[in-house]
């Protein structure tokens, strides 16, 4: 191939990488060099960086019981203006799932009948049950909250996953607290455990329904200490390892989330004595205040970061809110909150197929972790 073919290619994923899922999955019939090149790693990355935020939509997840209808919705204006403009939609198995998070357009679902893991591209309809995880608790315990993270460590160009399992055995005691740490490879297709001892100290923020935030390689989470100290811990793919950040003022938020915008952490919290949101963005490792907004009657909290510094607020009526803090305006989205979790979205070609060549794809075999039963209720196949 010439240099001016290289060029051309070059040119060709450049236009191509910007455009849609859905209008990709069309154009590789075209021939079997795009079918070739909209299929390979260096495309699929592409696509993810070159269709970026702006093309983010909003998923809402409905918990069973709240609402007739496929538990999911994705909502194709980004202006969440037009709310008619939706897509209804449920998992190929039609079990009772619930989202455990994305990243980079793929969901993991977690089946409450099968107590089992599956990874689900939204966008190509790609869907891959995973078997379960054989692992070791002790005996007598049982998992009440997890959190987890997913994200790229560039120095190996390898997708890691990252599980946090709070264990407890009912007493309220220090002593009957303790957390399992296990990491996942793609490259070896492995689980392995994490030594984490420090975790210990630690409740996290969400449980099951928090989705991490992730930024340059890196996993965030709000926690508390149980001391009644309020910290961000920091897993580091590169190093494997944690770390702690203060939060702004080392002051305590009764209601803070976390979120990434122009490239840089954010941290966003409700005073509801003051009636006022304070936003601080990290800047060269410390807390600069950027915004303080209020007072607002009537809200009750914030509830997920969305698009240019904007961020969706619930009501005390249980409305779904938008501030913009550009135009400080505030509207009402036209959803109720009662039973709703939202997820930030954003489609991608990565595949749920085993390929050697596909390095943008990762495996999430896990155990028990949800239900909250005892070790020995599980089968052994």
């Amino acid at each position: 191939m010439t240099s001016n073919d290289d060029f051309s290619e070059d040119l060709l994923i450049e236009i191509l990488s910007r455009l849609p899922v859905k209008s990709l999955m069309r154009y590789k019939f075209v021939c079997r060099f795009w079918c070739a090149l909209i299929k390979s790693p260096r495309f699929v990355s592409r696509h993810i960086i070159n269709y970026n935020d702006d093309n983010t939509r909003l998923v809402v997840e409905k918990v069973p019981g709240y609402d007739e209808g496929p538990p999911y919705v994705l909502f194709h204006d980004e202006t969440l203006v037009d709310l008619s403009n939706d897509e209804r939609f449920e998992p190929p198995t039609r079990h009772d799932h619930e989202l455990l998070g994305n990243c980079n357009g793929l969901f993991c679902l977690h089946d409450k009948n099968s107590n089992r893991i599956s990874i689900w591209n939204l966008a190509t309809r790609e869907f891959r049950a995973l078997p379960k995880w054989k692992g070791e608790i002790p005996r007598h315990k049982w998992v009440y909250q997890l959190n987890f993270g997913f994200e790229l460590d560039s120095s190996s160009n390898d997708y890691k996953i990252i599980f946090i399992l709070n264990l407890t055995d009912d007493n309220t005691r220090k002593d009957s607290v303790s957390t399992e740490v296990i990491l996942h490879t793609l490259s070896t297709d492995s689980w392995r455990y994490l030594k984490a001892n420090e975790l210990s100290d630690y409740s996290f923020l969400g449980g099951q329904q928090s989705e991490n935030t992730y930024l340059d390689r890196i996993c965030y989470w709000i926690a508390w200490r149980y001391n009644n100290c309020q910290e961000i811990l920091s897993f580091h793919m590169r190093d494997e390892a944690f770390h702690v950040i203060k939060c702004p003022d080392n002051s305590y938020f009764p209601n803070p989330i976390l979120g990434v915008y122009d490239n840089s952490l954010h941290f966003l919290d409700f005073d509801r004595s003051e009636s006022c949101f304070e936003k601080w963005v990290m800047k060269e490792g410390s807390w600069t205040k950027q915004l303080s907004v209020g007072p607002i009657l009537g809200v009750l909290r914030a509830l997920e970061f969305w698009k240019n510094g904007s961020f969706f607020i619930e009501s005390n009526t249980n409305q779904l809110l938008l501030y913009d803090p550009n135009t400080r305006a505030l509207r009402d989205v036209g959803l109720g909150t009662d039973g709703l979790f939202l997820h930030r979205y954003k489609e991608s070609l990565i595949s749920t197929e085993w390929e050697d060549w596909v390095v943008d794809f990762f495996d999430i075999p896990i155990p028990w972790q949800i239900l909250g039963v005892y070790q020995t209720d599980f089968d052994s196949s």
